[in-house]
């Protein structure tokens, strides 16, 4: 997975006073003559009412994706109880966006963004409401996924990588290829997330990340079925796949800053590796969906995200970049200099940016990995 305002016009329009009750003959003909040919003055315009706050919200993002100490802090501040829901995967999360269930806010990756605009399954985002975008680094605004940042903030992005027992494996490993060395076997946890599986296997075969070539899929399909016996399927939490590799169920995790940061905390020999075939960049960014019936809300928590302390808090805790200028001033040196959460440009340059596939190569990407999925070892 490359890493990466909206003003509103009003026109208040002025109309005229021109209604005159008239209770005689002679009344009229004086305010005739009094009036003249001045024209009355125009009503003030009502002032429009606040908007209120809902009394809950409800926050779609990858499992363990905000801190819970964040919730915690905006509920106690507003008063909204943020429903925490989580998915494992893109596809999951566009599936159900798509199927009309209703979310305030969503945090999603920013290959989703083309077909759930194409839908108009986004809102508009008012940033009246959220004066912190100011916040946002230039660099980051205006992404190709939303010219203009219409509808997207964005969050966080990183690279993907290898997080390796050094002291189990030793330090052979530099590839995605490497994986289906024999020595290896048993000792590798996957995560289930079908682009960067199958676009990782692709590059084992020197084919491009994201091919839509119908043949060149089937063969990244044939060599990951001669990698599954070998590994363990895994959920995108950190805790359990943190916890089999530091319990050396497993050696070799696909995986990404956080599970590096937490592993290597606890145990020194383990290492973070960017292969050489390259890395999948990936970004998300927050959105919230057409059939929010909580909008003002769910900009009040973006606003409230947007806070310096409170992207500061987020990076701290969950060891992902985020693209906050103000926030940067509030992290330690020691995590803002970490290259592993705040990627290099070199490891950048070798990176490929997780795209939206077309319809077609979206059809032969969900069918590789059902087939996948669904064999036996």
């Amino acid at each position: 997975m490359c890493a990466f305002t909206v003003f509103q016009h009003f026109r208040l329009a002025k109309g005229r006073a021109s209604i005159i009750r008239l209770w005689g003959g002679a009344l009229m003909i004086a305010l005739i003559l009094a009036s003249g040919c001045r024209e009355a003055e125009p009503p003030t315009p009502p002032t429009p009412p606040k908007p209120t706050l809902a009394k809950a919200l409800t926050f779609y993002a990858f499992a363990e994706d905000m801190p819970q100490s964040v919730l915690d802090a905006f509920a106690a501040e507003f008063g909204v109880a943020v429903d925490y829901q989580p998915f494992q995967s893109p596809e999951e999360a566009q599936a159900s966006i798509v199927s009309g269930k209703e979310y305030d806010l969503v945090l999603i990756e920013h290959q989703l963004f083309p077909t759930l605009l194409e839908q108009r399954l986004l809102a508009a985002i008012n940033f009246q409401h959220i004066p912190n975008f100011k916040n946002i680094s230039v660099n980051f605004r205006d992404l190709a996924m939303d010219p203009g940042n219409r509808f997207s903030i964005p969050a966080s992005y990183g690279t993907t990588g290898l997080i390796v027992r050094t002291d189990l494996v030793g330090t052979g490993l530099s590839r995605w290829a490497d994986l289906w060395n024999p020595r290896y076997a048993g000792k590798i946890g996957l995560r289930a997330q079908p682009r960067e599986i199958i676009g990782m296997t692709l590059r084992s075969l020197g084919y491009a990340f994201a091919s839509e070539n119908p043949e060149e899929l089937e063969a990244a399909l044939k060599r990951l079925l001669e990698l599954k016996p070998a590994a363990t399927m895994l959920a995108i939490e950190a805790d359990n796949a943190v916890r089999l590799l530091l319990d050396g169920k497993i050696a070799i995790l696909h995986g990404y800053a956080e599970d590096y940061q937490e592993a290597h905390e606890r145990n020194p020999a383990v290492a973070y590796v960017l292969p050489q075939e390259c890395t999948a960049l990936w970004g998300e960014s927050y959105a919230i969906p057409a059939n929010s019936r909580r909008q003002y809300t769910a900009e009040v928590f973006l606003n409230f995200l947007l806070r310096p302390e409170i992207t500061a808090q987020i990076i701290k805790e969950k060891k992902y970049a985020q693209p906050n200028d103000a926030a940067l001033a509030l992290i330690d040196p020691e995590l803002r200099d970490n290259a592993v959460v705040f990627p290099a440009n070199q490891d950048i340059k070798n990176g490929v940016l997780i795209q939206p596939l077309s319809p077609q190569g979206q059809s032969l990407y969900t069918d590789v990995w059902a087939r996948f999925m669904a064999a036996h070892h």
